[in-house]
């Protein structure tokens, strides 16, 4: 009997291994077709009578890494209706001068700055938008974090999709740019590798909603349905719970073949390390199941499982050993690939950033992160609280959190 049950467990493990490196290789795929072919967008030459005016929704707090030219993008968006609406919460906040001036500067572009809050929850990045949600004059809202860079097509291919039947939200791969330490560098192979071919795998099987709001559009009448924005302002990761929604009525997603580019500028371990496991805390309250599998997705666990698996069942042509050391260097080169196409292809890349691909420290910062990553998700795992702009929380089931 025991002998039964441990070739069942190896056939289990040889089978989520093939899963795991088909789902990897669909993200590279998906990455080569979608990013380095980029569609001319269609909805900005439409006249201003067919085209579906947009809402750009910024929420803003102190001066980002990069920032004026991130807010930038959004002035400069190729796309012949929309309108700019940025918020701050306090009226002191050092940001406001540098708005105005950007205002000033592209006088044809119909924006306006919001100063207040409204205090709707837990979650400050609702509280500071829902003035300006409620007051957009169209029915399209794309909001658009502080800390992102967008092409500016980005508007026109994302209208081109929220057209669509049965398409409710529109968003884009995060990316990260231009780190000045190792640590960032860390973060940089972790969100341009792994995150980035399985948010675009699990999205183009389109079995779930799997959404990061870092940059999201979807029709106010839709969300009003589920109780609108303010609804959403009990749970932290209001993204992931605002996709759900949508996902609840029917309304499936779509990427574009855009990035949602931030600079990462320099990072300490310890800052990389509780971005991870903010992200993990948050996560293991709302999507508990695909939490609780994260670590059979990293490619030592899954690699371990796939090499024992063969060599138990096969030990005549597979040895764990080599086996492991063959699909590990095979992941690395696959990541590489992943890295550099994402890299060449971006709105902010560079001749600079390109050389600094082709080089070891992407090799250092990749194995950082991989062998950083079960021992980083057990922390995380075994506690409750996060750190948001300088903001201490307890997260509580659900999804919602607790301030401290």
């Amino acid at each position: 009997m025991t002998v039964h049950i441990i070739i069942y467990a190896a056939y289990v493990c040889v089978v989520w291994y093939s899963f795991m490196a088909i789902l990897s290789l669909i993200g590279q795929y998906v990455i080569q077709r979608r990013y380095t072919h980029k569609p001319k967008p269609k909805s900005s030459s439409l006249p201003l009578t067919d085209i579906p005016g947009v809402s750009i929704l910024r929420p803003l707090k102190g001066i980002d890494l990069e920032l004026e030219s991130n807010l930038r993008s959004s002035f400069q968006q190729k796309y012949p209706k929309f309108e700019l609406i940025l918020s701050v919460a306090s009226s002191n906040d050092p940001v406001i001068p540098l708005v105005e001036r950007l205002m000033k500067e592209y006088p044809r572009v119909d924006s306006r700055l919001i100063i207040g809050d409204k205090q709707v929850g837990i979650n400050p990045k609702i509280n500071n938008l829902l003035s300006s949600y409620n007051t957009a004059k169209y029915d399209i809202v794309w909001i658009l974090d502080s800390n992102v860079h967008v092409d500016h097509d980005t508007l026109g291919r994302s209208v081109d999709l929220l057209q669509q039947p049965g398409i409710g939200l529109v968003h884009h791969l995060p990316m990260a740019m231009r780190p000045t330490s190792f640590a960032a560098q860390v973060e940089q192979a972790f969100l341009n590798t792994n995150h980035a071919k399985m948010y675009v795998a699990i999205n183009a099987a389109g079995v779930a909603s799997c959404v990061m709001g870092k940059s999201n559009l979807y029709r106010r009448s839709d969300l009003d349905k589920v109780g609108g924005l303010a609804a959403f302002g009990k749970y932290m990761a209001e993204d992931n719970i605002v996709g759900e929604a949508l996902w609840s009525l029917g309304l499936r997603h779509a990427m574009s073949a855009d990035m949602a580019c931030q600079s990462l500028g320099s990072l300490t371990m310890n800052e990389y390390s509780a971005r991870r496991a903010r992200w993990v805390r948050l996560r293991k309250y709302i999507v508990t199941a695909a939490t609780l599998t994260e670590p059979f997705t990293e490619s030592i666990i899954a690699g371990c499982m796939g090499a024992w698996g063969a060599s138990y069942l096969w030990p005549h042509r597979f040895n764990f050993v080599s086996f492991f050391i063959i699909h590990w260097c095979c992941w690395f080169i696959n990541d590489y690939f992943i890295f550099c196409t994402l890299s060449s292809y971006s709105p902010v890349s560079s001749k600079k950033q390109l050389a600094s691909t082709f080089n070891t420290s992407f090799l250092f910062a990749w194995l950082t992160r991989e062998v950083m990553a079960l021992p980083l998700y057990c922390f995380a795992m075994a506690g409750t609280e996060i750190t948001w702009r300088h903001q201490r929380y307890r997260c509580l089931a659900g999804g919602s959190a607790v301030a401290l």
